[in-house]
């Protein structure tokens, strides 16, 4: 598959600031766990900085819609693999979150066709975790989000 024609199924992958890698961003707003916490002062989605910033922009706005559409396309995983193959790391929604186990499923079966790249997926989505039935690839860190700021997880 052509990187033109994976990124039109995706959406395109975003490319966050502060990160060496390309990732994948959702609307915070699609955020299910997220979108409570950041009504609770003290927590980390508090103040969530993808709900400010660049991120309002109408143009962002709009990619990370598409984004979160293009999770229902039937070749998603094939779109994603052929945009992140070469890629030593790359960073699982720098804004929004898991949606379903399915979600999950499908970024397993990413993962496992990009054995030589590094993924990263930072989720505060637990009742995702572990995925019955799956073993997470080891070329994956899933790393869970305390729900509170300077606790322990």
């Amino acid at each position: 598959m052509l990187k033109k024609e994976a990124s039109a199924i995706t959406g395109g992958l975003s490319r966050p600031s502060k990160m060496p890698c390309p990732g994948i961003s959702l609307p915070a707003s699609s955020c299910q766990t997220g979108q409570k916490l950041a009504r609770c002062p003290g927590t980390p989605c508090h103040g969530c900085y993808a709900l400010k910033g660049m991120y309002r922009f109408p143009n962002v706005q709009a990619a990370l819609t598409r984004r979160l559409a293009a999770l229902q396309h039937p070749a998603w995983v094939q779109a994603m693999t052929a945009l992140i193959a070469g890629h030593e790391y790359f960073r699982w929604h720098d804004s929004g979150d898991l949606q379903s186990s399915w979600h999950l499923k499908q970024i397993f079966e990413v993962c496992n066709n990009t054995p030589d790249t590094a993924h990263w997926l930072p989720t505060q989505e637990r009742q995702y975790l572990p995925l019955p039935g799956s073993s997470v690839p080891s070329n994956l860190l899933i790393r869970l989000s305390n729900a509170k700021i300077d606790t322990k997880p």
